[in-house]
């Protein structure tokens, strides 16, 4: 899958993709693609398309349920990668916890390297909606990929716009920045900023200078 930062022509042709994997429908505004696909086709199939042409074949999608916990209700999981320690995983469990009952807002983690990954299983075993939004940290098939991967439900349409997820991708997504300072810290920071936001939304991600004393973790 190609690096990110995607140009738009791009980014709309790898949203589509996925809306056509999943049975999501497809309802660009003002150009840009509806907040549901902000998604990375790297995360769920191997198939990448650069053209937005809508007559391209109907490839499969992934659906791997075995692959998830058996038990519901994690909020961050890992599938055959080890981005996070165990206490990584407790901190960003318990922002999603607290970022969930301030707002409402539904965030959850899936790391994993693809080809191994729950796929679209993961929306039943989590629910997805309007208000949820899923966060796929993934490097691609050549392990040279933007980490970040972002499905967004409807609900966050004015509150965190399109721009904000190609800019955090840019900001804590890039190969530079996760093989300087680590898969964690590019995770850590993406769910610190979608925190760091809410509830009134963003245009701009903070940095992570901004992040720290807001949350606590100077």
């Amino acid at each position: 899958c190609p690096l990110v930062e995607v140009p738009m022509k791009t980014f709309l042709a790898l949203s589509l993709v996925f809306a056509m994997c999943s049975g999501l429908s497809m309802t660009p505004q003002r150009s840009v693609v509806s907040r549901r696909q902000v998604f990375s086709v790297a995360s769920s199939i191997a198939v990448v398309f650069t053209t937005t042409s809508p007559a391209i074949g109907r490839p499969e999608g992934v659906n791997r349920p075995e692959l998830l916990p058996k038990t519901k209700g994690e909020t961050v999981i890992q599938v055959g990668v080890n981005f996070l320690t165990s206490g990584q995983i407790k901190r960003l469990e318990k922002l999603i916890s607290e970022l969930e009952v301030k707002s409402g807002w539904k965030v959850r983690v899936l790391c994993q390297s693809y080809p191994e990954t729950p796929g679209l299983a993961i929306k039943d075993y989590w629910g997805v909606d309007d208000n949820t939004i899923v966060l796929v940290a993934d490097k691609g098939l050549k392990g040279q990929s933007n980490i970040l991967n972002f499905n967004v439900g409807d609900g966050f349409q004015e509150t965190l716009p399109t721009i904000f997820w190609t800019r955090l991708q840019g900001r804590f997504g890039t190969t530079r920045f996760y093989r300087d300072k680590g898969e964690d810290v590019s995770i850590l920071s993406a769910v610190e900023s979608i925190v760091y936001c809410a509830p009134d939304g963003c245009v701009d991600p903070p940095t992570e200078a901004m992040l720290r004393p807001k949350l606590g973790f100077e």
